[in-house]
């Protein structure tokens, strides 16, 4: 599949499965939405420019020096070096050396030497 989009033109986008955002290139300077399903794990495996927003029901596991804000009903699980920045309604569970920032209603579970404020 190609893609055409010209990255370089876009402020943000918003995608919805792990295909959208594998095709992502790491350079892209914008705001990266994921708007998901529950349930349905998207996998952030790079760090980009800015920190990746997990929208509305949306279910996503980060890996590595990934940086991601979990918003509303969202879910995440932190592994490595990840960084975590949790508000609304959103879950997290924090693995390994993984950091999570929690605001407003906001649940963590910590393990191994996780880092939580």
């Amino acid at each position: 599949m190609e893609n055409k989009i010209d990255y370089s033109k876009l402020e943000k986008i918003k995608v919805k499965t792990q295909e959208e955002l594998d095709l992502i290139p790491l350079d892209f300077r914008g705001s990266i939405i994921i708007d998901g399903e529950k349930n349905n794990w998207i996998a952030i495996k790079n760090r980009y420019y800015k920190s990746v927003i997990i929208s509305k029901n949306s279910s996503v596991k980060a890996y590595g020096s990934s940086y991601v804000e979990a918003h509303e009903n969202s879910s995440v699980r932190a592994y490595g070096s990840s960084y975590v920045v949790a508000k609304g309604n959103s879950s997290v569970e924090a693995y390994r050396d993984s950091s999570v920032e929690a605001h407003e209603n906001s649940s963590v579970r910590a393990y191994g030497s996780s880092y939580v404020v």
